[in-house]
C-alpha cells in the first residue's frame, strides 16, 4: 500500500493526497477508490459490453480475443 502513491498520477494522485483521512487497509482504500473513478454506472455499461460482445464478420480468433481481453482490461473489478 506504501508504494501505491507513486503509481498514481494527475487527477487521482490530487485525490488521494486530499483525503482528510489516511485508509488503514487496502480494501478501505480501493473501495473509495473505485467509487470515485469508477461509478457504478460505469461499471455496469462496460459490464454490459463485455456480456454483449461478439466476434465480427470476418473477425478472426485471435482478433476477437484480444479485443475481448482489452475490454475485459477496462473493467475495474477483474
Amino acid at each position: 500500500m506504501k508504494a501505491f502513491p507513486f503509481s498514481l498520477d494527475g487527477a487521482a494522485k490530487v485525490w488521494l493526497y486530499l483525503q482528510p483521512t489516511l485508509f488503514n487497509t487496502w480494501g478501505d482504500m480501493k473501495h473509495t477508490f473505485s467509487g470515485k473513478f469508477f461509478p457504478a454506472s460505469r461499471t455496469a455499461s462496460i459490464r454490459k459490453e463485455i456480456c454483449g460482445i461478439r466476434q465480427h464478420i470476418g473477425e478472426t480468433l485471435h482478433e476477437y480475443c484480444e479485443r475481448f481481453n482489452k475490454l475485459c482490461a477496462t473493467y475495474p473489478h477483474h
